[in-house]
C-alpha cells in the first residue's frame, strides 16, 4: 500500500494536527445556499498564512453538498507532464489523517484517454493538491479522491482532459476542486487588475460554454503586463480542465466568491500572488453589459488616441482598466460620421486585443487608415462623431432565414472572399433580401446572389453599440 506523505507540512500549512484543525475551522466560514447544484470549487493553493482565508470562503460551500468523491486538479509544479499525471492507488497523508484514493475512478479515467498517466512522481512533491486537502477532511465528510496535475499550455488537450474527468464521474456524488493561484509578482495595482479581468473571463467563458474565450483572455493579459509578471493564471491548466469538466456535468456559471492578493495580506504591495475562490454552478448568467460610465471612458479614449495622432503624437497603449469589463477580449468596430454621412469604419469580427486596447488601435484605424477615404484632417474632427461596436462571438446560421431584420449584424464568407454589415446599417435597405445582396457584392466581392449559395457561410450577431452625443 503506497502511502504519500505530506511534502509541505510546517511549510504551506501547520504540522500540527491540532494547530491545523483549528486554524482549517477557521478559514471556514458560514455561507448562504447558492441556488441550485455546486459542480466545483476554484481554491488558491499557496501557504496558509497568503490563501487559507481565501480557499475557506471556497470550500465552506461544500459543509451541506452531498458527495464521497473527489477531483482535485492542480498545477504540476515540479515535474513536466504530457497530458495530465493521476496517482490509482494509495492514500495520501496529511497531519489530519490519510485519504484514500479512489482506485476504481483513477483506473476510468487511465481508461478513457492516453492523455492520463499514472504518474506518481509527479505527485511526489506537489503541494498544489495537498493543500486542498486539510479543508476538505475539516468538513467531516467520508470521501475519496483522484489527484490531478498538469502543467500543458495547449487549450484541445485541457478541454479533451475536462470532458473525460466530466464524463467519468457523472452519476456519482462528485465534486471537482479546481487549484489555482492567479497572477505571480506584478505590484498590487497591477495584480488586481489582471486577476479580476481574468476571473470575469472564466464567468464569460463558462456562461457562453467557450473556454477558448477564457484562454485568448489569459494570453492578452499576460502579454499585456509581460514585463512585470511571470504568469496571468499560475494554474491556468487546472483552470480549463476543471472548469471543461464542470461544464460537462452541467454547470453553467461561475461565480467569484472572494478575490484578495499576498500585498493586501502582508503589507507589501511590490512582488505579490493573486487568490481567487468561487464556485462552477448550474445556470448560466447574462453577459454583464457596459454601463454608460464605461461607454463614455470608450469614447473619450477613442477622440484622445485620434487627437494625439493629429499631434503627430503616438499614443502610448491604453493602461490596464480598474474595470475589468473593459479589460476583456473583444470584437470592435469603430465608426466615424461626420455630419451624417460615413467619414471611415475598421474593426474585427474576432477578439484579438482586449477592449480598451482594441478601441484604441481601430480608433486610429478608421481616421486615418480607412482605403475609402483620406486621412482625417485636423479641422473635420470637430464635426466629427464617433460611435463604437462591441460585437457578440459570432454564431453561423443554416439559412439567410435565420438573420432577424433590424437585430443582426451578418458576416458572409465564401472561400477566401468576406466582408460584414453591422446591425446599424439595415438602415439602408428595405429588406432581408436587399441587404444580404448589398452585403455579398458591395462589401465581400461576391456575385450578389452569393448568400443563396449552399457554400457560402453566414454568421450572425449582436452588437452593444453607443456614440458620442
Amino acid at each position: 500500500m503506497f502511502i504519500r506523505k505530506p511534502a509541505v507540512a510546517g511549510q504551506f500549512y501547520d504540522s500540527d494536527a491540532d494547530r491545523l484543525r483549528a486554524e482549517v475551522d477557521y478559514y471556514l466560514k458560514a455561507v448562504r445556499p447558492v441556488k441550485g447544484r455546486v459542480f466545483g470549487v476554484l481554491a488558491p493553493h499557496a501557504g496558509y498564512a497568503y490563501s487559507g482565508a481565501t480557499a475557506g470562503a471556497a470550500f465552506s460551500f461544500l459543509r451541506e453538498a452531498d458527495f464521497d468523491t473527489v477531483v482535485i486538479i492542480g498545477t504540476g509544479h515540479t515535474a513536466p507532464v504530457a497530458g495530465a499525471a493521476i496517482m490509482s492507488e494509495g492514500f495520501f497523508e496529511t497531519p489530519l489523517g490519510r485519504v484514500e484514493i479512489d482506485s476504481g475512478l483513477a483506473r476510468a479515467l487511465l481508461a478513457s484517454s492516453g492523455l492520463f498517466e499514472d504518474l506518481p512522481s509527479a505527485h511526489t512533491r506537489e503541494h498544489s493538491v495537498e493543500v486542498e486537502l486539510p479543508f476538505l477532511q475539516a468538513l467531516g465528510k467520508t470521501f475519496k479522491f483522484v489527484p490531478v496535475v498538469a502543467n500543458t499550455a495547449d487549450l484541445k488537450t485541457l478541454e479533451e482532459l475536462g470532458k473525460h474527468v466530466g464524463k467519468a464521474v457523472k452519476g456519482r456524488k462528485a465534486v471537482i476542486c479546481v487549484s489555482s493561484d492567479l497572477s505571480h509578482y506584478p505590484p498590487g495595482e497591477i495584480a488586481e487588475k489582471s486577476d479580476r479581468a481574468l476571473l470575469e473571463a472564466l464567468r464569460t467563458a463558462v456562461g457562453n460554454a467557450d473556454l477558448s474565450y477564457f484562454s485568448l483572455a489569459n494570453d492578452l493579459l499576460l502579454a499585456k503586463s509581460k514585463f512585470y509578471m511571470d504568469t496571468a493564471a499560475c494554474g491556468y491548466s487546472a483552470m480549463v480542465i476543471g472548469a471543461a469538466a464542470c461544464m460537462e456535468l452541467g454547470a453553467g456559471g461561475f461565480k467569484l466568491l472572494e478575490y484578495t492578493h499576498s500585498g493586501k495580506i502582508m503589507g507589501d504591495d511590490r512582488r505579490v500572488v493573486g487568490y481567487g475562490a468561487g464556485l462552477f454552478t448550474g445556470g448560466g448568467r447574462k453577459p454583464r453589459g457596459l454601463g454608460a460610465e464605461l461607454k463614455a471612458e470608450l469614447l473619450a479614449l477613442a477622440r484622445k488616441t485620434i487627437e494625439d495622432r493629429l499631434r503627430n503624437k503616438k499614443s502610448a497603449e491604453p493602461p490596464m482598466s480598474v474595470h475589468p469589463e473593459l479589460n476583456q477580449p473583444a470584437a470592435v468596430f469603430v465608426t466615424l460620421h461626420k455630419e451624417g454621412a460615413l467619414r471611415g469604419c475598421i474593426g474585427t469580427m474576432t477578439p484579438r486585443q482586449l477592449l480598451s486596447d482594441a478601441v484604441a488601435a481601430f480608433a486610429a484605424a478608421s481616421a486615418f487608415e480607412d482605403p475609402r477615404f483620406e486621412p482625417l484632417s485636423a479641422g473635420e474632427l470637430a464635426r466629427v462623431k464617433i460611435e463604437i461596436s462591441v460585437l457578440s462571438p459570432l454564431r453561423r446560421v443554416e439559412s439567410y432565414l435565420d438573420v432577424v431584420e433590424k437585430k443582426h449584424g451578418v458576416y458572409v464568407r465564401n472561400g477566401s472572399s468576406g466582408g460584414t454589415y453591422l446591425p446599424q446599417v439595415w438602415a439602408h435597405f428595405n429588406s432581408r433580401e436587399e441587404f444580404l445582396n448589398s452585403l455579398c457584392a458591395e462589401k465581400a466581392g461576391l456575385p450578389a446572389s452569393a448568400w443563396k449559395e449552399k457554400s457560402t457561410a453566414l454568421y450572425v450577431y449582436t452588437v452593444d453599440s453607443f456614440e458620442e452625443n
